[in-house]
């Protein structure tokens, strides 16, 4: 019992130190009454950004600019076209300094 409970622990610290998005523009499950302009994404530490794809409820890729990025960072954004009123999944992918690839999404809705 006592090697268990010494392995979650030492999973849980290395499972919080992965880098993470620490805001974001617009935010997760934010309910606009007017269409973003920009995308922002800001990361807990710099990080290579793979992707991201912003899709709307009907699964259709939304085109504003993106292009992988091979230097580090930790802020990113990007101006998006005019978004009509429905909800969006933001999904991006990055991979940090400590080597690994990290997936995630979130959702805003513009009303």
């Amino acid at each position: 019992m006592r090697l268990l409970s010494v392995l979650l622990l030492l999973w849980s610290v290395g499972a919080s130190a992965h880098t993470h998005l620490t805001a974001s523009v617009p935010a997760n499950n934010a309910m606009l009454m007017k269409a973003p302009e920009t995308l922002s994404l800001s990361y807990s530490a710099e990080v290579i950004l793979l992707s991201v794809e912003v899709t709307d409820s009907n699964g259709n890729n939304v085109s504003f600019g993106f292009k992988p990025v091979t230097t580090a960072a930790s802020q990113f954004s990007w101006p998006l076209p005019v978004l009509k009123p429905e909800t969006y999944v933001v999904d991006w992918t990055i991979v940090g300094k400590d080597g690994h690839k990290v997936q995630k999404q979130y959702s805003f809705m513009v009303h």
